[in-house]
């Protein structure tokens, strides 16, 4: 059995399972929507909400932006306590080349986290470029996955997984 074991193995090893999923992600934010059984689209739609929030981080206009409204909420959400007050201080204090360099090298981070992940330069610069703007606002909920029914060679249950407009 089991028993408190999360994830779903899909057959594969780790690796392979791992190299599967890059690909999946890779796929959806290249195309903003892919055709792929129930399974996988279950198991990578997590990864990939967890990649568009890195993604969000990785902008240093909108760090900086955050940190002159004192918006620490949304910078605590995003960063941890310690690393907000330090940016709320330095906006405080007028010191915007020390604050531009801070949040240049917390984007750059965030930035290095999401080509870990994707391991395709272009692909991860449309998602911090141009997806992950349009989720400014958004708390989550990126994603969204439709049942298409049964596949006709194999009947695996189909679906289709999609970034939210």
């Amino acid at each position: 059995m089991r028993h408190r074991k999360a994830g779903r193995r899909l057959g594969r090893d780790k690796g392979h399972r791992r190299a599967l999923y890059r690909n999946l992600m890779t796929d959806l934010f290249r195309h903003e929507r892919i055709q792929t059984t129930e399974a996988k689209a279950r198991a990578v739609r997590p990864l990939a909400e967890k990649l568009v929030t890195k993604a969000r981080k990785a902008r240093t206009e909108r760090v900086v932006e955050l940190a002159q409204q004192r918006d620490e909420e949304k910078l605590r959400a995003w960063f941890n306590a310690k690393r907000a007050g330090q940016l709320i201080e330095l906006a405080e204090q007028g010191d915007d080349e020390a604050l531009e360099s801070m949040a240049n090298g917390m984007a750059l981070h965030a930035r290095r986290q999401v080509l870990r992940e994707l391991h395709d330069r272009d692909v991860a610069q449309k998602l911090v470029e141009e997806i992950a703007p349009r989720f400014e606002d958004r708390p989550g909920g990126y994603t969204r996955m439709f049942k298409l029914g049964m596949r006709h060679g194999d009947a695996a249950k189909m679906a289709v997984l999609e970034l939210v407009e």
